[in-house]
């Protein structure tokens, strides 16, 4: 089954978690949607995974885009939570991964030193307000689905 990966950092996982489960029930029949913890969970390689992933959605927030473009790291005690570094290294090195499987969601609105990688089509940035997902989803969440249906099927979907 294909993979659809969602990256954000401990602070935002609150919302980002809402946002995951929401896309959950929307492409779980053709994706398998995890995020790090998934990873952890089952010892796995997040560079590989990061990789592997058919649709990447990054939740930019100030903080996790600084970790990104800082190349730095969160942790807890035992593991790495969020890695900046390894995510700088791909989306600054992995042109297919950034054209073609990336997508970016913010909770706020963008400033103009927000971090994306170069390359990157700004129209697969998506401002999701506050975090906020109605059951019904919303002309952005339907957007956003569309292009993650984009990504994982390609010529194959039919909206």
């Amino acid at each position: 089954m294909k993979c659809s990966l969602f990256l954000y950092t401990e602070s935002d996982s609150t919302k980002a978690r809402r946002l995951m489960s929401y896309f959950q029930g929307r492409v779980g029949r053709i994706s398998e949607v995890r995020n790090i913890e998934n990873i952890l969970v089952r010892e796995q390689d997040f560079r590989e995974e990061l990789r592997d992933s058919e649709c990447v959605v990054l939740v930019g927030t100030p903080e996790a885009l600084s970790l990104i473009q800082n190349k730095q790291q969160e942790k807890d005690e035992d593991d790495i939570l969020f890695d900046g570094k390894v995510m700088h290294e791909e989306f600054t090195e992995n042109k297919e991964l950034v054209k073609n499987r990336l997508l970016i969601v913010h909770f706020t609105e963008r400033t103009g030193t927000d971090w994306i990688p170069k390359g990157f089509d700004e129209n697969r940035i998506f401002h999701v307000v506050d975090g906020i997902v109605p059951p019904d989803g919303t002309p952005t969440l339907i957007h956003l689905e569309y292009r993650m249906k984009k990504i994982l099927l390609g010529d194959d979907f039919l909206y």
